[in-house]
């Protein structure tokens, strides 16, 4: 750091005395001093990790490149949109079976095996709690067509077209809640990191990236087929950045509590488990197993074990 200092120096010219004596000192060694120090202040480097992993949820916009008029239609898009989806399950599963369960396995040889069972609900808690709104709102949406029709009311009214819009985007919001929550973990471990050292901090943002933009790729294709434009796509997964920035706060604001904050939130990552667990298995992997292609069918199951496969690279390699 001392050498980038004084190459600094020696550009701008800093070492000039006549120069420096212009300004004043107290000011300049202030200045100076904070910003060869940045590296030190924890918040600020824990602020900026979250938000470039915020950013990564961006990417796929600019890699994936689907014609939204043929989504849910037919066609080379649908065909593609299908392998993204198939991607997704395994990228699911894979984080599921491969990071989440181990984590949770840890945790509990550390204390003693003492949380098995409560981990085991909170799992299947994740899951049914969102087959429940996923129902809950299907039922709403039916309603609201029924009642339409019951009524009589004339064509050119929306309520039908809105009922049935909540009803296409309910599985796309649900992806979204459990990515926020999953964020809020990831903010968490950068926020501790960040804590310990800037080395530290540096290589488990390197580890997040590495595990999500497989993620994100998987999540912008739930969003498609969802219903939602491409840039809509890529604005709410940048909306759920917000978990990871408040994860990081927490990490931070409550790193000397005497309960630490991960005890406090150990729940979250179970239940995200079973979030995941339900979109892989309950919301998009049913359709996939319609399709009557052979050659179709091959490239979706070639996708979903190269999802697993990227998961479980990153779980040797980086984790």
């Amino acid at each position: 750091m001392s050498v980038l200092k004084n190459a600094l120096e020696c550009l701008v010219g800093l070492n000039n005395v006549s120069f420096r004596e212009s300004y004043d000192p107290i000011l300049f060694e202030y200045v100076s001093n904070w910003i060869f120090s940045m590296d030190y202040i924890p918040w600020l480097w824990a602020m900026f990790g979250s938000l470039l992993v915020g950013l990564s949820g961006v990417l796929p916009l600019l890699i994936i490149h689907v014609d939204e008029t043929d989504i849910l239609k037919q066609g080379a898009s649908a065909n593609f949109l299908k392998v993204l989806l198939a991607f997704a399950v395994g990228g699911l599963l894979g984080d599921v079976f491969l990071h989440s369960l181990p984590e949770i396995w840890e945790r509990e040889l550390s204390t003693g095996g003492r949380h098995g069972f409560s981990n085991g609900l909170l799992i299947l808690t994740g899951l049914m709690v969102f087959v429940m709104a996923e129902k809950i709102f299907t039922v709403i949406g039916d309603m609201a067509e029924q009642n339409a029709a019951t009524n009589k009311i004339p064509e050119n009214n929306n309520i039908k077209d809105v009922a049935m819009t909540h009803k296409k985007h309910i599985t796309g919001y649900l992806n979204l809640l459990s990515n926020t929550i999953d964020n809020f973990t990831h903010g968490l471990s950068l926020g501790g990191a960040f804590l310990i050292s800037w080395r530290s901090g540096v290589f488990t943002t390197f580890a997040i990236l590495v595990h999500e933009i497989p993620h994100e790729v998987g999540d912008f294709a739930i969003l498609l087929k969802s219903g939602f434009s491409r840039w809509d796509a890529a604005v709410f997964q940048l909306l759920t950045a917000s978990g990871g920035l408040l994860g990081s706060l927490a990490a931070l604001v409550f790193s000397g509590a005497a309960n630490s904050i991960e005890a406090r939130t150990s729940w979250i990552i179970p239940f995200t488990a079973g979030t995941f667990l339900h979109i892989a298995l309950v919301t998009v992997l049913p359709d996939l197993l319609k399709e009557e292609n052979p050659k179709e069918s091959m490239k979706q199951l070639l996708a979903l074990m190269s999802g697993i496969g990227v998961m479980a690279c990153v779980a040797i390699f980086v984790e």
